[in-house]
């Protein structure tokens, strides 16, 4: 019975990964041109990670986290990675399903850039 319960759990947290991987829950964009990872605690625009946005829909306290989590790292702001794996080049004005994919990620690329 436990093997049983532990396979249905296992299939159910493989479903919540697929749906979060195509933008629902911590991964959203509230409105076009802009992404927003509830779990990462930031906000990107087409320009890379924006502190405004990440204020704006995501609260003062992820900025400040955020802030306090890089503070004397060289950053490039432009490149980045969702914690969905979901990974942006703001200077390439492209989204992949990963870093390591070649294709666009056609959904995001769209919210994102716009194309």
């Amino acid at each position: 019975m436990k093997i049983k319960t532990l396979a249905v759990t296992a299939i159910i947290l493989g479903l919540s990964t697929v749906v979060n991987a195509k933008g629902q829950g911590k991964v959203y964009s509230p409105e076009q041109g802009i992404i927003c990872d509830k779990k990462a605690g930031f906000c990107v625009d087409s320009e890379g990670i924006s502190m405004g946005f990440t204020e704006e829909y995501l609260g003062k306290k992820a900025v400040n986290k955020f802030m306090k989590m890089t503070k004397g790292m060289d950053m490039d702001m432009s490149s980045y990675t969702l914690s969905n794996g979901l990974s942006c080049d703001s200077k390439k004005h492209i989204c992949k399903k990963s870093k390591w994919d070649d294709k666009a990620d056609k959904h995001w690329t769209k919210v994102l850039f716009g194309h």
